[in-house]
C-alpha cells in the first residue's frame, strides 16, 4: 500500500515567463507554452463519476485546442501526468486522451509508457518517485518537460523530444487540475 501514494516532499521551483517579443537575440532555449487549459469540476463527491477524471479531460480539451492538437498520442512526444495516487496516473492518461477507457492499466503492462515505450509517461518517477510536493507538483512537472526539450535531463533525457505535456491535479478532496502543452524551438 506504500507504493500506492506519494510520500510527501519539500521543494521549491523559480520559473520565468515572457512574451516571445521580449526574448533577447540569441536566448538559449526557449520553451514556449503552446496551450494551457484548467478547469474544476463538481465540488460534490456525490456528483462525480469517480471512475474518470472530467477535470482533467476538460482541461485537456482547452490545452490541445489552444495547441492546435488533434490526435495527442502522435503529437505529443512525452509526458508528466499526476499520480499522486497510483490509480490516478491511468485515470488521467484516459482523461487526457493518451489512452482509451479502460486500456492505460493494460498500455502500461505492455510498456507504452516506460522510457523506452512509444509514449513515455513519468520519466522523472512522478509524484510515487519524486514525492508529493503539493500545490507544487504541477511546476515539478513543467520543470521536467522543460528540462527533456532542452535535452537537460541527465540520465532521465529521452531522444528527440520537441513537445511535452505537463498535467497536474490538486488533490483530494477537489477535482481541480491543469494541462500545459510545451513546445522546444
Amino acid at each position: 500500500k506504500r507504493s500506492d501514494i506519494a510520500g510527501y516532499a519539500d521543494g521549491a521551483i523559480v520559473m520565468v515567463l515572457a512574451r516571445e517579443s521580449l526574448l533577447s537575440p540569441g536566448t538559449s532555449q526557449p520553451v514556449f507554452i503552446d496551450g494551457i487549459g484548467w478547469s474544476q469540476h463538481t465540488p460534490n463527491i456525490e456528483e462525480r463519476e469517480l471512475h474518470r477524471a472530467i477535470y482533467a479531460e476538460s482541461a485537456a480539451q482547452m490545452a490541445y485546442r489552444m495547441a492546435g492538437i488533434t490526435s495527442p498520442t502522435g503529437e505529443i512526444d512525452f509526458a508528466e501526468v499526476d499520480d499522486t495516487f497510483s490509480y490516478k496516473e491511468l485515470q488521467h492518461l484516459e482523461a487526457l486522451g493518451l489512452a482509451r477507457p479502460g486500456e492505460s492499466g493494460m498500455l502500461l503492462e505492455e510498456g507504452m509508457f516506460s522510457p523506452t515505450g512509444d509514449l513515455p509517461v513519468n520519466v522523472s518517477g512522478g509524484s510515487l518517485g519524486c514525492g508529493n510536493t503539493y500545490d507544487m507538483s504541477g511546476l515539478r512537472s513543467v520543470l521536467e518537460v522543460v528540462l527533456q526539450i532542452r535535452n537537460a535531463a541527465g540520465e532521465r533525457q529521452l531522444p528527440g523530444v520537441k513537445t511535452g505535456l505537463a498535467q497536474s491535479w490538486r488533490g483530494i478532496p477537489t477535482a481541480t487540475g491543469g494541462v500545459a502543452v510545451l513546445r522546444g524551438e
